[in-house]
């Protein structure tokens, strides 16, 4: 730790903390384990589907998989972008019309963004990009569009 700082310092090299990783990883839709996937969650309702390769043979869950990814799924991960200044946080619901139709799984401000971000699990006839929705902050109606992720576009290599 100590020899990374030093060396690192003459470039401007700073210890940062959780928060920064978690804006980081929102605005690139780097899904966090616990709070955006889980195990209650398939890589295909997470837009994640490009990591299965089910042609590659037998493993676990591979047939729930491959019917997901020829059937579509039930709901779907989006990104939220608010349409304010409130700032929607893991656990709010996301609802049409009073009806809750998904939750947001993390959220924040997203410096590169510009503004306040989220992503969230909804229905996936509510998961069209520019679908307007309501997440109840702090149990009051704020509005947000469905947008297509990332946040801010990724520049890594994704095998």
């Amino acid at each position: 730790w100590e020899v990374l700082l030093d060396s690192g310092a003459p470039h401007g090299l700073l210890p940062v903390g959780l928060g920064a990783r978690d804006t980081l990883r929102l605005e690139g839709k780097l899904a966090l384990y616990g709070n955006d996937i889980d195990q209650t969650t398939t890589v295909v309702e997470a837009d994640l589907g490009w990591l299965v390769k089910p042609q590659k043979g037998e493993f676990l869950g591979r047939e729930v998989l491959t019917r997901q990814l020829e059937e579509g799924v039930s709901r779907k991960l989006v990104g939220f972008e608010m349409l304010g200044r409130r700032i929607a946080r893991t656990g709010y619901p996301a609802c049409v019309d009073g009806r809750t139709v998904g939750r947001v799984t993390s959220g924040g401000f997203g410096p590169t963004a510009g503004g306040p971000v989220a992503m969230g699990y909804v229905a996936a006839a509510c998961a069209r990009p520019e679908t307007r929705l309501d997440a109840l902050v702090r149990g009051k109606p704020h509005p947000v569009e469905v947008v297509k992720l990332p946040f801010v576009r990724q520049r890594y290599y994704r095998g």
